[in-house]
């Protein structure tokens, strides 16, 4: 072991190789400020910072890290730098100081704030990525621009809560730490390990695929049911140029339309669109299509005559609202994607699908679960990979020369 020295700062303007940056976040901080007086939130985050650095300088004093920084902490959490000219000292420190910051110092700073009555429970995620960081000559944190530094704090946020996650980059490096992380997945195209509380790395794997899921997926957002026609009408108030509404036979949307209740807040919504030149199109199976009479047989009912009143309640609608409805179009499909969906301005960037894949269940009277029973799906731009394959699904589905219009 070398003789412990000093701190060393860190020079302005000298570029520092293999340095070993330690990201540590709150999870759940919010909750904990809302539940809690603002002293009582604010000592349990200062008791977590003060716990975190101490173990890192304690173990770099310890095993004699020529640097170490607090390079941030923002109430929640923050980010600390280790470097040493000898990387085995500085990964040591780094990777050391993480696993006990998560196994020894979070489950202390628990059992202290029990006593104050804190409301919530703290969580930590850390992760840990090494990487090359350029200095400033001003000295100023907040202008060091490096790769690394962005990769790490992302990473932080893909960490499941009490877990600690290390890049292929520090795994590579790790020598006898290694064994400890468990591979787990690709995360920003780096292979990552992680550290659950519990050392079987089943429970590493477990934890990273709750928070993350398989690998090639992408988040959605989702209801656990058919959303409120409330909510539907806030997508259709969005909308700039079209709405289309698709599905087998749109029974829900005549509902809607054709209401007596009031408020008609899906109606209202429609006709506020419709107003303001937009052109809503509902795109229902063809009545004496195969599809239609195959799905008819397979749920046993007469799906075509379903299609049918759905037409009569849409002309209706029509004829209600005369030239207010002049941009409201009805049409055949002989296409079923599987799944309803109301689609906001697809011919545009930025389009945005909820939509439901339909059960495929017979009718059996033991086993009658409505498609308005099963979750449903917002796909927008946050979930970019959904919505483009959506959209390429549905393209050439809903494409006026792949339809006959009825009104």
């Amino acid at each position: 072991m070398r003789t412990a020295l000093p701190n060393e700062e860190f020079q302005a303007g000298r570029t520092y190789e293999n340095v070993y940056i330690i990201v540590a976040d709150s999870s759940g901080y919010s909750s904990i400020v809302r539940s809690n007086p603002r002293d009582r939130a604010a000592h349990a985050f200062d008791l977590l910072r003060e716990r975190v650095t101490s173990r890192v300088q304690k173990l770099a004093a310890e095993l004699g890290c020529a640097r170490t920084k607090l390079w941030s902490w923002r109430g929640d959490g923050g980010l600390i730098v280790v470097h040493d000219d000898d990387e085995s000292t500085t990964r040591d420190v780094a990777l050391r100081a993480a696993l006990d910051i998560l196994l020894v110092d979070l489950p202390s700073v628990r059992e202290e704030l029990s006593s104050t009555e804190l409301n919530g429970e703290l969580r930590l995620r850390i992760a840990v990525h090494k990487g090359t960081i350029p200095y400033s000559h001003d000295s100023d944190n907040g202008s060091v621009h490096s790769p690394d530094i962005n990769f790490v704090a992302h990473l932080e946020e893909a960490t499941p809560p009490d877990c600690l996650t290390i890049s292929e980059d520090v795994y590579q490096a790790a020598g006898p730490h290694a064994r400890t992380f468990a591979p787990v997945g690709t995360y920003e195209r780096r292979d990552i390990y992680l550290r659950a509380v519990d050392p079987d790395p089943r429970s590493a794997r477990r934890a990273w695929i709750m928070h993350n899921g398989l690998a090639g997926q992408a988040q959605v957002m989702a209801s656990i049911e058919r959303p409120s026609q409330q909510e539907k009408a806030r997508l259709v108030a969005v909308a700039n140029t079209e709405v289309i509404d698709l599905g087998t036979a749109l029974r829900t949307a005549t509902t809607y339309l054709n209401t007596t209740e009031r408020p008609a807040t899906y109606r209202d919504a429609v006709l506020e669109f419709l107003a303001r030149g937009g052109t809503y199109r509902c795109v229902l199976l063809d009545p004496v299509c195969d599809t239609t009479r195959i799905l008819s047989q397979y749920r046993r009912e007469d799906l075509a005559e379903k299609i049918r009143a759905s037409v009569k309640a849409f002309s209706a609608f029509k004829d209600k609202y005369n030239t207010r409805a002049d941009r409201f179009e009805v049409y055949y499909s002989k296409s079923f994607p599987g799944f309803s969906a109301i689609i906001i301005d697809l011919p545009s960037e930025n389009p945005q699908i909820l939509y439901a894949p339909y059960l495929m269940n017979m009718r059996e009277p033991a086993m009658q679960v409505d498609n308005g029973d099963t979750p449903h799906y917002l796909a927008t731009p946050v979930c970019r990979p959904v919505l483009e394959k959506l959209t390429t699904i549905l393209q050439p589905i809903v494409a006026p020369d792949q339809l006959e219009r009825l009104m």
